[in-house]
This record gives C-alpha cells, sequence and structure tokens, in this order.
C-alpha cells in the first residue's frame, strides 16, 4: 500500500473508534486518505508500528499518526493503540468492506439437480454447479467458477472466477477462494506395472475447514483414501501445491510457490516462506518456521525454526552461510600456504 483515497474524508476520532484507540491531540483533524509514512500527503492518515518510519511519520506531511504507545510523539495528533497493524487491518476492512452481492441466480449459470441453495446466494454468470451441491448462506459464487457434485460449501464464502472445486469436496464457512485455484484433482500417484506407470485412483476427498483463504492458482489435490486437510483459519498464498493426503493444522501461514509432496503432517501455527519445499511423509510441529527457499526432507520439531537446503536449523545456517562469505578469503590463504610448503620442500630436498 503507498496510498489510498478514503471514499470521504471522515474526522479523526471517528477513526478512534473504529480502531478503539486512545486519542491524543485534535479530535476534528479530517482524514482523505490512509498511506505509508514515506509517501504521506497532507490529509493522511499514516501507521507506524517501527522505529524505522515514526521519526518520519510524526515530521513529514501526515495529518495523524496510528501507532503504539513507545513511539508516541507530540508533533501530531495521533492514537494509540496495542497493535497497529491490526488496527491498520481494522480500519481499512470497515472503511473498504468487500462487495456485497444480491440474492440472485444468473439465467446463464448451469444448476444441477438437487441442489440447495442457502439464503442470499449469488451465482454468477456461467457458473457451474453439480448435482446434489449443498451451498450456504450468504455465499458468492462469482461468474465462470465450476463445482462438481456432492460438494458442501458453508456460508458467507467467496468462491472466485475460474475455480475448479471437484467432487464431493467439503469446504466450511468463511472460506475464500480466489481466482484459478483448483480443489480436489485427482493426487499424483501411479504404480510401475513392468511396463507403464499405471494411475492409482484417488478416491478421498478434500476437507476445507472455517476462515481460511487459498490464493489464486492454487492447487490442493484430493487424497488417495482419507483425505486432505487445511484446517481452520490458514492462509495460503498465491500458485500453491498441497498434495494428496496432506494435513495442515489451525492458522498456518503458506507464502507463494510453497510445495508439500503427499502425505506431508503440519501442525498448528506454522510459518512458511516462499518457495519452500516439504518431502513426502515429513512431519512438522507445532509453531515451526521455515524461511524462504527451505528444502525440508526430515521432521521438524514443534517451534523450531530452519532455513536452506537441504534444512538446517535457522542458527546453523547462519553460521554456515557466514561461513560461505569467507571462502573466497579462504582460498586465497590456502592456496598461499601451499605455494609456502612448496618451496620450504624445494629447500629441504636441496639441503639433504
Amino acid at each position: 500500500m503507498a496510498r489510498v483515497n478514503l471514499p470521504s474524508p471522515i474526522p479523526l476520532k471517528l477513526a478512534c473508534e473504529i480502531v478503539n484507540g486512545e486519542l491524543i491531540g485534535d479530535p476534528e483533524t479530517l482524514i482523505a486518505g490512509v498511506s505509508e509514512p514515506q509517501t504521506a500527503q497532507s490529509g493522511d492518515l499514516v501507521f507506524v508500528w517501527s522505529k524505522t518510519f515514526a521519526e518520519q511519520a510524526f515530521t513529514g506531511q501526515a495529518a495523524a499518526v496510528v501507532t503504539s504507545r513507545e513511539f508516541s510523539r507530540e508533533e501530531k495528533p495521533h492514537i494509540i493503540v496495542a497493535n497497529p497493524r491490526l488496527a491498520m487491518a481494522v480500519l481499512l476492512e470497515t472503511i473498504f468492506p468487500p462487495e456485497t452481492f444480491p440474492a440472485r441466480i444468473s439465467q446463464t449459470a448451469i444448476i444441477g439437480e438437487n441442489v440447495q441453495l442457502g439464503e442470499g446466494v449469488f451465482v454468477g454468470d456461467y457458473a457451474v454447479i453439480g448435482d446434489e451441491t449443498v451451498i450456504g448462506d450468504g455465499t458468492i459464487v462469482y461468474p465462470h467458477t465450476c463445482i462438481g457434485k456432492r460438494v458442501r460449501i458453508g456460508s458467507r464464502c467467496r468462491i472466485y472466477p475460474h475455480v475448479v472445486i471437484y467432487d464431493d469436496v467439503m469446504i466450511g464457512d468463511r472460506v475464500i477462494v480466489h481466482a484459478g485455484a483448483v480443489i480436489g484433482k485427482e493426487g499424483f500417484g501411479f504404480v510401475w506395472d513392468g511396463e507403464r506407470h499405471r494411475r492409482v485412483p484417488q478416491v478421498g476427498t478434500v476437507v476445507i475447514e472455517d476462515d481460511v483463504e487459498i490464493g489464486a492458482n492454487v492447487c490442493i489435490d484430493r487424497a488417495t483414501l482419507g483425505e486432505t486437510r487445511i484446517g481452520k483459519g490458514t492462509k495460503i498464498d498465491n500458485l500453491v501445491q498441497i498434495a494428496h493426503n496432506c494435513i495442515l493444522g489451525a492458522h498456518c501461514v503458506l507464502a507463494g510457490q510453497v510445495g508439500l509432496a503427499g502425505s506431508v503432517q503440519v501442525g498448528n501455527g506454522v510459518m512458511m516462506g516462499g518457495q519452500v519445499g516439504i518431502a513426502d511423509h515429513v512431519q512438522v510441529g507445532d509453531g515451526v518456521a521455515l524461511l524462504a527457499k527451505t528444502g525440508l526432507m526430515n521432521d521438524a520439531p514443534p517451534k523450531t525454526q530452519w532455513a536452506g537446503y537441504p534444512a538446517r536449523t535457522r542458527m546453523q545456517w547462519l553460521r554456515i552461510e557466514a561461513v560461505l562469505n569467507e571462502l573466497p578469503d579462504v582460498l586465497k590463504l590456502l592456496r598461499q600456504i601451499a605455494q609456502r610448503v612448496e618451496i620450504l620442500e624445494k629447500k629441504s630436498h636441496q639441503q639433504s
């Protein structure tokens, strides 16, 4: 976010009420936009949660600041909150709520037999919903979405365009599935029969629990047997691959291009940076953090941090990286030592 205009200016006291903060300064200060400290203009509200931008926020052009008590200063009107980042999320969510849709089924949508649609459901143009599927109250199915047979989708979900949900998938309440995601595709299972790779039928399902958000072009494969499960509150970024029979716990965060091989088990509150890869059947404990591009080949105990390929504990990886930076100098020194040893050996042979 660099800067965004508000639909209409609001007084600072209203912003304070929205974020439930403590107001210092003129409550009638008008706020016309929200921006980052380095791009603030007159009339903007900025949020500060680090020392890096505190000076700039309070001495720049911004009209007011939202920050923690630690960075509070007297130069500008400001709102003190416990968590400025959370306050920003609350304010933006209040001022810019998600688009609402009327209860409507498009005439171009294709609805199968025995489909049950709850109150206030919106189904967009050219969407397809298979037989015996159930969709809960207030769910929005955007245009060009394909939902299979016997799917269960909860209430107040948002299924964006070009999402494909295969047969028998189960999705909880308040789930967001962004454009192009594919949920329930057959898992990548084959066996060599002596002449060719024979497909192993993937007859399980996928279960998405409440409050999960799935990014654009994410692929979540159905289980061979049983289920692939994504725990409640987990957030998945774009272009993530989750293979068959994976189990993810609650409130995990997976950044872009993460790849999980089959039957990976992930605990609660796990954080994965971009391009993390996890080998099949690996178990990841609660609270584990995997730094970007980590290649995890073995189990990770709870509340540990890992980095590198192959994965090492974060501190071990940092020590190795520090040594690697010194390798050119070490190599130069070794060559100098080798030359000196060679000279000494020649002198020794001459003397003998």
